[in-house]
């Protein structure tokens, strides 16, 4: 079963660099291996959204892959995503995933509140975590190359953009994301092992 998440209808650049950072963050765990959800952005009913699985129950420590949800940790700091709590941790026979990241990179935030926490643990939520598990998710995020990183944000705000469901996602705000979510990802990976 699939679930279809629509975009928010409101006038604001952050509509569309929301879906940029939900989909960039599931693009950019897939190549890492970290348990988020494969996203499409798709139209459905005349309506623009992003189309997943969807995760009746939420997740435990019981879970199949709780070793790839405690490494995940590092991903959600690395990704400055405010907004993981137990409640985004959801599963499906017995797999967890971690959803919502629409608050991750830029998203949603300006610019004096991301120079307030960008060298601060921005998780309120572990994830059942600890140190050595938080550690091997370090060395997963640094075996990937950045510049496979900056492909898939480039790639991910081009297929935002020619969606063209928010005008003000211009080719300026558009290049703006790009870099932001870029330098954002290179700090917080020099960081990342003060921030468990």
């Amino acid at each position: 079963m699939k679930f279809f998440k629509p975009v928010k209808s409101f006038k604001d650049v952050n509509v569309a660099i929301e879906v940029f950072a939900e989909l960039s963050a599931s693009r950019l765990s897939k190549i890492m291996g970290f348990p988020l959800l494969d996203l499409k952005i798709t139209e459905k009913e005349g309506k623009i959204g992003l189309l997943m699985d969807h995760l009746p129950e939420k997740a435990d420590e019981n879970a199949i892959n709780i070793d790839k949800i405690r490494s995940a940790l590092a991903f959600e700091e690395v990704i400055l995503n405010i907004d993981l709590k137990e409640e985004h941790v959801l599963s499906k026979e017995k797999i967890a995933y971690i959803i919502d990241h629409g608050h991750s990179f830029n998203a949603w935030k300006p610019l004096y509140y991301i120079q307030e926490i960008i060298d601060k643990k921005v998780s309120r939520f572990n994830l059942w975590s600890n140190r050595e598990k938080f550690m091997e998710g370090v060395e997963i995020i640094n075996s990937v190359d950045d510049k496979n990183i900056l492909e898939i944000l480039r790639d991910t705000a081009e297929e935002v953009y020619q969606y063209n469901f928010c005008k003000l996602f211009d080719r300026n705000a558009m290049e703006e994301t790009i870099d932001l979510s870029f330098r954002i990802f290179r700090y917080r990976k020099r960081i990342l092992p003060s921030l468990f």
